[in-house]
């Protein structure tokens, strides 16, 4: 028998997601980050009245050595091992989260990449976990977590784990606020996800005078600082009224600050329950996976990231 015969005859693929973007879905494998986002994710189900979809993706990989040659003289049993899963994260909500309409997927002999990738052509929102099995526990965000992000065809929530030492339950939403297509999705993300949690927003702008100003070494001149400022001012309160059509209800603290973006974003983000980011910001490459702003702000938030892309 062949190896693609062999992969025919154990295979079992699940049904393909439902259409019509209503569901959220869930990538869970077991570990440790992977149970902190389901509970994560099944809160924000239950917030929005939106069904669940548990999805497990179980794949093979031996270890080419010579001390293992021979050790593995079949594969295991994916098919039993993702269904174990399944039921682990099934149990989990129904303890946790009962009256949840839950529903799962299980692929076996399948990487969870393109799985996570196809199931967001059709979801509503995907949320992964920051590591799963497998990552070095020195990784800052792990390879799938990190694929998902840039590559989804809907908004996607990275769990990250809480800062140690933290006694007060988070609370508000923050956002990056520039003038790119991806960050005028976040503000209106955001505003969603502050709506159905009775929460108010700051919308964060963060820029840095140029460096070179005409021909000398030097920063500009006090007056035209004032201009630049003024003009950064004008264009947030313009993304956040546009925003705001949308949920007048809706509590916007506007926050503009001459710092780093990366660096403002997650300072305000301390104590706040969602961060959330465009995938690529003003002056980015579309060719770019993520921008610099999202990149280290997934790395190292501590807490729940969201990644808006302009196309979402």
């Amino acid at each position: 028998m062949t190896t693609s015969e062999h992969d025919s005859d154990v295979r079992h693929r699940p049904d393909p997601p439902p259409p019509g973007r209503r569901h959220l879905v869930i990538a869970y494998d077991g570990s440790q980050g992977a149970v902190r986002a389901l509970d994560w994710a099944a809160q924000e189900a239950e917030r929005l009245g939106a069904p669940l979809r548990v999805v497990v993706c179980v794949d093979w990989h031996p270890v080419a050595s010579p001390e293992a040659a021979g050790a593995l003289l079949a594969p295991p049993d994916l098919r039993r091992l993702g269904e174990q899963l399944a039921d682990q994260a099934a149990a989990h909500l129904h303890a946790h989260h009962p009256g949840l309409e839950v529903t799962r997927a299980v692929h076996d002999w399948a990487s969870a990449v393109p799985v996570l990738l196809e199931e967001s052509s059709a979801a509503r929102l995907v949320v992964v976990g920051s590591r799963g099995h497998g990552a070095f526990a020195g990784m800052l965000l792990g390879s799938t977590s990190a694929q998902v992000a840039v590559h989804a065809r809907c908004p996607v929530v990275v769990v990250r784990p809480p800062k140690e030492g933290l006694t007060t339950p988070p609370r508000g939403v923050v956002v990056g606020a520039d003038s790119s297509p991806a960050a005028r999705g976040a503000l209106r993300f955001a505003l969603e996800a502050a709506a159905v949690r009775g929460a108010e927003v700051t919308a964060v702008r963060a820029w840095q005078p140029p460096s070179l100003w005409g021909s000398t070494q030097h920063g500009p001149a006090h007056a035209q600082l004032v201009a630049l400022e003024q003009a950064q001012r004008a264009l947030l309160q313009e993304a956040v009224a546009e925003a705001q059509r949308a949920h007048p209800g809706v509590v916007v603290h506007q926050r503009l600050v001459r710092e780093h973006p990366a660096t403002a974003l997650l300072r305000a983000a301390e104590g706040a329950e969602l961060l959330v980011v465009g995938s690529r910001g003003s002056g980015g490459f579309r060719g770019l996976l993520l921008g610099s702003v999202s990149r280290p702000v997934i790395h190292h938030a501590h807490g729940p990231v969201a990644v808006v892309h302009d196309d979402a």
